[in-house]
């Protein structure tokens, strides 16, 4: 019987894990703490629910740079009605949640049915829901939430488990499920291989990329109100950059940024990755300059890698 072949980059993310855990606990004191541990988990809460959405769109053979700023919007725009409007705190975040959606699903139908490249559509949404966040909060964060808002970000399920990062698992979750054990992630994985292929097989190509932005946007909203809630208030600025932070965290637990390859558990190990180096740096005093070199250091070596395996792939595959 023939052994299976250990994938070493199957578990590359895994191993970049322990070792980043162990130098951090070893070099900076106060790191390998409980109370560390969780904020750690805290803080890549909105991270974790913002990659499963862009999780969905680079299988599918897309990407969406819009969902750090639909953070913002959404989280504005849920504020003020609750604050500005009464309504209840259920509502307002609803209503949050259909503009997630809508913005999804105006990505979804421009990119597919315009052919416009994805990179400059989200782009561009990006800077519109970045606008109109400031447009209708003349540039001010909106003070005042509920106080039953607060336990969504701040609060703690029987005193240990914080609420968000249920959020994040929950979201992780059913996003796994959903790409790996259903027809419809499946066809996910179909279209990002080989538009053509899974075209002639009878998908609604169309229709399954429109789907990966919607359920993006959904998401992005969701981790907006989530980091509201945290912060307490509506923030135009909030989740600016955040959608770096995903894609990061997709791309150095495997999702291709070419499509049609990559898992949820991969994902989680990239988040955790960039939590954790995040983290590590901020509580060995390091600037957030550097942080934001070693951030795109990261991005830049791994989809190098990414890109040489799979053309070192096809050229193995073509001498066959």
């Amino acid at each position: 019987m023939q052994k299976k072949k250990l994938n070493l980059k199957e578990y590359a993310v895994w191993i970049m894990l322990v070792v980043l855990i162990a130098v951090f606990s070893l070099a900076v004191p106060n790191f390998a703490t409980t109370g560390n541990m969780v904020t750690i988990l805290r803080q890549v809460a909105n991270i974790g629910i913002l990659s499963v959405g862009m999780t969905f769109v680079l299988i599918s053979g897309g990407i969406d740079l819009s969902i750090g700023n639909q953070m913002g919007l959404v989280g504005v725009i849920s504020a003020m009605l609750m604050v500005q409007f009464g309504v209840s705190p259920i509502l307002a975040c609803l209503a949050g949640l259909v503009v997630g959606v809508i913005i999804g699903l105006i990505n979804g139908l421009l990119i597919t049915y315009t052919q416009m490249p994805p990179l400059i559509m989200t782009l561009g949404m990006s800077y519109a829901a970045r606008g109109l966040a400031y447009i209708i909060t003349g540039g001010y964060p909106v003070y005042g939430l509920p106080e039953s808002m607060k336990w969504l970000g701040q609060g703690y399920l029987f005193g240990v488990i914080p609420v968000c990062v249920l959020v994040m698992v929950i979201v992780i979750a059913l996003g796994a499920f959903i790409m790996n054990k259903t027809y419809i992630g499946r066809q996910f994985y179909a279209v990002g291989s080989n538009e053509e292929a899974a075209r002639l097989s009878g998908l609604r190509v169309q229709r399954v990329r429109v789907l990966g932005y919607v359920i993006a946007g959904f998401l992005a909203a969701l981790s907006g109100i989530v980091l509201m809630s945290r912060v307490n208030s509506g923030q135009p600025m909030n989740g600016n950059g955040m959608e770096m932070d995903a894609l990061i965290a997709c791309v150095v637990g495997g999702v291709s940024v070419t499509g049609g390859e990559g898992k949820a558990t991969g994902m989680i190990g990239g988040m955790l990755v960039m939590g954790i180096l995040a983290n590590g740096m901020a509580v060995a005093g390091m600037s957030e300059y550097l942080q934001m070199l070693v951030k795109g250091a990261v991005l830049v070596a791994v989809v190098a890698i990414d890109c040489v395996s799979r053309h070192q792939s096809l050229k193995s595959l073509l001498k066959k």
